[in-house]
């Protein structure tokens, strides 16, 4: 960095937190919090001011916004970069760019961008059939994850577009990292958390079918038939439609007695997880 200090560190999933070393530079003030919070979603990208604007003001911006703005950043950049002394385009981190502004940080600086490099490099070991390689990969991108994705902002209800897409990754992580589980035969590990996510998500059938194959592995067949009924009960209750193919599939399965050592590559029921893992 110019300033010759350790390179600062954004983290959003969890807490907002901005530190450089051991100390904290997250900004107080809850506007200020939330600009950058905003400009750290965007690493890197251009983000227009009148985007900003309808973002920190949802509820219809005062006349005084752009000047109001124009005095987070300011006190956003002191925070950050504190004794730095440059006109304000050339500020190492914040830059501002005609009608707008950019966060430009390095890829190790914020878990985000580190989160979903680790994902694609897991999903190339998938595709390459090195599932212990892929496991490794993603349960390193799940430690990232603190808690609820900008948990402190949550209640402004500036991000909730933002936080309801970085839940959904999150979902998907832990669908692939069950994956990978389930392709070395450990799905006996896997229960109890997929257990929890099927009554917490109980339409992600994809779930249900991870459950299932789990319970099998763990030598429960009689419970991963049970769980086939429980996601049936509530997929015609609440949705008021059937199990996709995929469930049906495992169900068959399941009623028809195979090894589940080998069950992650029946062709039938579509199990071969080095071909089925996506994000």
């Amino acid at each position: 960095m110019a300033t010759g200090d350790e390179p600062l560190q954004f983290r959003v999933l969890g807490t907002f937190e901005v530190t450089r070393g051991s100390r904290r530079c997250t900004p107080t003030a809850s506007k200020q919090r939330a600009l950058l919070a905003l400009l750290a979603l965007h690493a890197n990208e251009f983000v227009a001011t009148s985007r900003i604007v309808d973002q920190l003001w949802s509820r219809g911006a005062p006349r005084s916004a752009i000047a109001a703005l124009h005095g987070y950043v300011t006190a956003v950049r002191r925070v950050l970069t504190p004794g730095l002394r440059s006109a304000r385009t050339s500020h190492p981190v914040l830059n501002t760019r005609p009608s707008g502004y950019m966060l430009c940080l390095e890829p190790h600086q914020l878990d985000l961008t580190r989160f979903r490099q680790l994902v694609k490099q897991a999903q190339a070991e998938v595709a390459a059939g090195d599932c212990g390689q892929a496991r490794e990969m993603f349960t390193a991108a799940l430690g990232l994850w603190r808690g609820s994705p900008l948990a402190d902002l949550r209640e402004t209800g500036m991000f909730d577009h933002d936080i309801s897409r970085l839940e959904k990754e999150y979902l998907e992580l832990l669908r692939s990292r069950f994956d990978v589980m389930l392709c070395q035969g450990d799905g006996h590990l896997a229960v109890f958390e997929l257990e929890e996510l099927c009554a917490k998500y109980p339409l992600w059938e994809r779930f249900h079918e991870q459950l299932m194959l789990a319970l099998c592995q763990a030598e429960r067949r009689a419970d991963a038939l049970n769980a086939y009924a429980r996601a049936y009960r509530v997929l015609s209750s609440d949705a008021g439609i059937e199990p996709g193919p995929r469930l049906r599939a495992m169900h068959q399965v399941v009623l028809s007695g195979d090894d589940p050592r080998h069950w992650h590559d029946h062709r039938h029921a579509g199990l071969r997880v080095a071909h089925t893992v996506s994000l």
